[in-house]
């Protein structure tokens, strides 16, 4: 994720309450799956054995992806050429994955320029100076279960990290030394929720901060997927409840973020991907707006689908939304972009498009060439991050 600047005091309040009514267009825009990377031969242009389960995305000024199956980071352009940089997280599995801009959230030193959270409870952090191959453990709650990690700027130049702890089923909150701060009661809390839905993700879209909450087995740890099994309710900078959207076609919601430029009638909507069934979904003033659909009309499903992180002009392009998904049950993955049908991602002058109508489905590539098992990385020995 990008870091976000929020004003503290002119957050946007819209929502006072849910509103169910659905919205319509008369023209739908449709959308492109292009697969990119995977480490499944075949199943994309670009084959890296480390994309096992990728979760967490972060925009730098090359694509960073948290693979959780094999506890790593890795790189890639802006057209899924993979870079140099490899990053080990001691953390454990790594899931939510943020930039950091700042001089804050120092690591032996020196800024973490990414932040990794763990299933472990861990939160680390990486600088290419202290250590370009590891990250470094800056912050342990025994017990957390972070699923999601955020970071937070204020427009007086604050910054702190959001964590969302399935365990508990609460977020949690670090300053710029990683110190855990004592949130007041209620701060980023929806006690209105139904028994047993947890936290599941935190990010920031549209000047509000966003927490999707999926329904949680006691016995597992895992979440419960279903039709209508999920939650995401909107907080401001304060961490005051002001709103959730409708529960319309939520299942296990993890991804969030709001629609790129080029996108129709969704452009700024809030997105919301889910983890139970793949879809991705629209959200205006808390008004279901539909799923995206393929060009053939049928709703985009990506089994296993995480993270959602809008593209930029140096990487896929202004009008691409790049997926990061555990495919065949999370046992291996795919990276990709999702864009307005004919698209090309471009990355500097490269592009690439789908060679075809792109199914619904994700098994289809988007790709007619042979996969390369390993692309040239730039000049730059750490990706351009």
């Amino acid at each position: 994720m990008r870091p976000r600047i929020i004003t503290l005091c002119a957050v946007a309040v819209v929502l006072g309450a849910t509103l169910t009514t659905p919205a319509h267009a008369t023209t739908r825009t449709r959308f492109d799956v292009i697969n990119l990377v995977s480490d499944v031969s075949g199943k994309a242009p670009v084959t890296d054995p480390k994309v096992v389960n990728p979760w967490g995305l972060a925009m730098g000024k090359t694509l960073w992806v948290s693979n959780t199956g094999t506890g790593s980071a890795t790189v890639y352009s802006g057209t899924g050429k993979k870079e140099k940089t490899e990053v080990a997280i001691p953390g454990g599995a790594p899931t939510g994955q943020v930039f950091n801009p700042g001089e804050g959230f120092t690591v032996k030193g020196k800024p973490a320029t990414f932040i990794f959270s763990s299933p472990s409870g861990a939160i680390t952090g990486w600088n290419a100076e202290v250590d370009p191959a590891n990250a470094i453990i800056a912050a342990f709650t025994r017990g957390a279960d972070y699923k999601g990690l955020e970071l937070v700027e204020t427009e007086d130049d604050e910054a702190f990290l959001l964590a969302a702890d399935f365990a508990s089923g609460r977020i949690h909150a670090f300053d710029e030394d990683f110190e855990r701060i004592s949130l007041r009661r209620g701060q980023f809390q929806d006690r209105a929720l139904p028994d047993g839905y947890h936290a599941y993700n935190v990010a920031v879209a549209n000047d509000n901060i966003w927490v999707s909450y999926a329904l949680r087995d006691p016995d597992t740890g895992k979440p419960v997927f279903g039709n209508g099994k999920g939650f995401v309710s909107r907080f401001n900078a304060s961490g005051r409840l002001t709103g959730r959207i409708a529960r319309t076609g939520l299942n296990a919601p993890w991804g969030l973020t709001a629609a790129p430029k080029g996108w129709g009638q969704y452009e700024g909507a809030l997105l919301v991907g889910n983890f139970g069934d793949g879809t991705v979904h629209a959200y205006r003033n808390g008004r279901h707006l539909g799923s995206l659909r393929a060009s053939d009309g049928r709703a985009i499903k990506l089994p296993g689908l995480w993270d959602l992180e809008p593209g930029t002009a140096a990487t896929g392009g202004e009008s691409s939304l790049w997926f990061s998904a555990g495919i065949d049950g999370t046992k291996h993955g795919l990276i990709g972009v999702i864009a307005p049908q004919g698209t090309k991602v471009s990355s500097n002058g490269s592009s690439a498009s789908p060679s075809a109508s792109p199914s619904a489905s994700p098994t289809h590539s988007g790709h007619r060439s042979s996969p390369a098992t390993t692309s040239p990385s730039s000049q730059n020995p750490y990706g351009g991050y």
